[in-house]
C-alpha cells in the first residue's frame, strides 16, 4: 500500500512529461541529428553524415560571429529596456491613488495590447506606421519638435535601434503584468512604517521594494532574455535581417540557410547551439535562484 502511494503522483505528471517528449524532445533530438548530417531541405530522405563538420562551417564563418553579435546586441538591449520601463510603469501603476482604481485598469489595457498582438503584426505595424520615413509616427513626432527624422529601418545605424525598440513595445507588457502583480502584493503597513521611519522615496523604492520583488525580476529578465535571443518574427517582419546584415540575428541566419538556401545540416547545427545557450543561462539562472534561497 505505501510502495502504491509513492507512486501516485508520477501518474500524475505523466502525461505532461510524455508531452513535452512529443512537443520538445524529439523535434530537438531530430535537430541535433539532422546537424551530424548533410542534409538538403527538398531531399530529407537523402541524408550523408559528416559529424561535426557543420559546427566546424559555422566556427569558421564570419558572418555566424556578426550574427552573434547582433543577436547579443539585440537580445542585451530589448531585456534591459523591457525590464526598467516595465518596472516604471509598474511602479506608475501601484501608486497611491491610482490601483486598484478604475484608471488602473485602463491604463494596464492599453499597455497591455502589445501582448495580445502577434509577433508578426507588431513587425508589420512597426514598419508601415511607426519607423516609415514618410508616414511614420515617430518621424512626425520629430518634425513636431522641429527635428528632422531618418529612414531608421534602412539607415544601418539606426536599424538596430528601431528594432530593439519595437521588440522592447511587444515585451514590455509582460514585465508590466509581473511587477504589478508583484508590487500589488507588498503589504501597505510596510511601505508606511519605513515612511514613518523618515526614509524618502529613494530609500523606499530602491532599498525596500526592489529587494522583495527581486526574484521576479529575475523571472521577467530570463523569460524575456530568452524570447529576445530566438526571435525570429518581428525581425523578420520589421528588417528581414537587414539593412545588409545589421539586424540578421541568429534565427534569421537560421531562416536564411534552412529555407532560403537549403542546407538543413548547417541550420539545424546553428539551431542546436541556439539551444545550448538558452539551456545553460535558464539552467544557471535556477540554480542561482536556489543557492539565493537557501542563503536566506
Amino acid at each position: 500500500m505505501r510502495s502504491h502511494n509513492m507512486f501516485r503522483p508520477v501518474f500524475f505528471i505523466m502525461p505532461g512529461i510524455l508531452l513535452g517528449i512529443l512537443t520538445l524532445g524529439f523535434p530537438i533530438l531530430q535537430g541535433f541529428i539532422y546537424s551530424l548530417n548533410y542534409i538538403r531541405l527538398f531531399s530529407l530522405a537523402d541524408q550523408t553524415f559528416v559529424g561535426f563538420q557543420n559546427y566546424l562551417r559555422i566556427l569558421k564563418d564570419s558572418i555566424f560571429f556578426l550574427s552573434v553579435r547582433s543577436t547579443v546586441v539585440f537580445t542585451l538591449g530589448t531585456t534591459a529596456g523591457s525590464v526598467v520601463i516595465g518596472l516604471v510603469i509598474a511602479s506608475f501603476l501601484n501608486c497611491k491613488g491610482i490601483r486598484g482604481t478604475w484608471k488602473a485598469r485602463v491604463y494596464m489595457a492599453f499597455f497591455l495590447l502589445p501582448f495580445v498582438t502577434t509577433p508578426v503584426v507588431v513587425g508589420v505595424i512597426g514598419r508601415l506606421y511607426v519607423w516609415d520615413p514618410e508616414y511614420g509616427l515617430f518621424n512626425y513626432f520629430l518634425s513636431l519638435l522641429g527635428m528632422k527624422g531618418t529612414g531608421w529601418l534602412v539607415n544601418p545605424a539606426t536599424a538596430m535601434y528601431a528594432t530593439i525598440a519595437t521588440n522592447i513595445w511587444r515585451l514590455v507588457p509582460l514585465a508590466i503584468l509581473i511587477f504589478y502583480a508583484a508590487l500589488s502584493t507588498i503589504p501597505e503597513e510596510i511601505i508606511e512604517s519605513t515612511q514613518v521611519d523618515g526614509a524618502g522615496t529613494f530609500t523606499l523604492y530602491f532599498k525596500i521594494l526592489l529587494p522583495i520583488i527581486q526574484f521576479h525580476i529575475g523571472f521577467v529578465t530570463l523569460i524575456i532574455l530568452t524570447s529576445a535571443f530566438r526571435e525570429f518574427d518581428t525581425v523578420f517582419s520589421l528588417t528581414g535581417g537587414g539593412p545588409g546584415r545589421v539586424t540578421n540575428v541568429l534565427s534569421m541566419m537560421v531562416y536564411t540557410l534552412g529555407v532560403s538556401t537549403g542546407d538543413m545540416g548547417l541550420a539545424n547545427a546553428i539551431s542546436f547551439t541556439m539551444f545550448i545557450i538558452v539551456a545553460v543561462i535558464s539552467i544557471a539562472y535556477i540554480k542561482a535562484a536556489r543557492l539565493d534561497r537557501m542563503g536566506e
